[in-house]
């Protein structure tokens, strides 16, 4: 081979070695671009899909054997371990840009809750002040509270008049079985789910997660993150700080935080107290 062959053979090696890392960066940067957050609202994905956001593996080149060989003998050096490989994140989030409401009163956050949970579900949105104030009004009188206001109840049965389809009011003994619950509830039915946070006194709407498995699935999962809104933003609470902003990505350990056992000073309401309460969508 003469000088001019070798040197367009050399040529096309560094050319190879280029595109390659080129390669390798792109699929980083595809890789780590991929959404794992609001699936719905980012991506477009309908309101009751299920994404499975499966991590692709990096491409490996060794760019060594793309230079040329030299006349020294190659070190030998030892294996690399072998990483592990990530699991694939199942993720859901029903919300949509738009979709919040802020309380207009402290004593409001039922109603709005209702308004947030009655924009994922419809066709369009309604932020009006009068709707939330009409909400209030139906949630209460539905609500037969011994102690006045609005219960958890009041807020189920008003979704149903409201053409949410059917909601009940349920209790677990721990959060995680709450959040659970919670989240197989959404999985079944493409709706989304009232948490009652501050021990019963403020409503929040838990709209979407992520998880390591589908929950509708026969495999074992666990919560990796949840997507909650708080009607009470942008407000800040003197026991309870600052609250979340609309589909605010948690983790169920920041949750335990604001989502605690029922406990009123109002009285007694038995089946619920010492419970996590949490008004779920059901089918039919």
């Amino acid at each position: 081979m003469d000088s001019s062959d070798r040197s367009t053979s050399l040529l096309a090696v560094i050319v190879v070695a280029l595109l390659t890392a080129a390669t390798i960066g792109l699929s980083a940067f595809v890789i780590s671009s991929t959404p794992t957050g609001a699936v719905a609202a980012a991506t477009g994905t309908p309101a009751a899909t299920l994404a499975v956001l499966e991590p692709s593996p990096t491409p490996s080149a060794d760019l060594a054997s793309a230079s040329p060989s030299s006349s020294a003998e190659p070190t030998p050096s030892a294996s690399p371990r072998p990483k592990a490989t990530p699991k694939p994140v199942v993720a859901m989030n029903l919300y949509r840009k738009g979709d919040f409401v802020s309380e207009l009163t402290p004593k409001q956050c039922v109603s709005a809750a209702m308004q947030i949970m009655l924009n994922i579900t419809g066709k369009s949105n309604d932020r009006s002040s009068s709707t939330q104030t009409a909400l209030a009004k139906l949630a209460k009188s539905l609500s037969n509270a011994p102690y006045g206001g609005t219960e958890p109840l009041g807020w189920a049965r008003g979704l149903q008049k409201r053409g949410a389809g059917h909601y009940e009011v349920v209790v677990e003994p721990t959060m995680m079985a709450a959040v659970k619950r919670g989240i197989e509830a959404m999985r079944a039915t493409g709706r989304p789910v009232g948490l009652l946070v501050w021990r019963g006194a403020h409503s929040w709407v838990l709209h979407g997660f992520e998880t390591t498995a589908d929950p509708a699935g026969p495999a074992a999962w666990k919560v990796s993150y949840l997507y909650v809104s708080d009607p009470w933003y942008p407000r800040l609470s003197r026991i309870w700080g600052r609250s979340r902003g609309p589909n605010a990505r948690i983790t169920p350990q920041q949750l335990t935080v604001d989502y605690l056992k029922w406990k009123r000073p109002t009285g007694r309401y038995p089946g619920m107290d010492g419970k996590y309460v949490l008004v779920i969508p059901v089918k039919g």
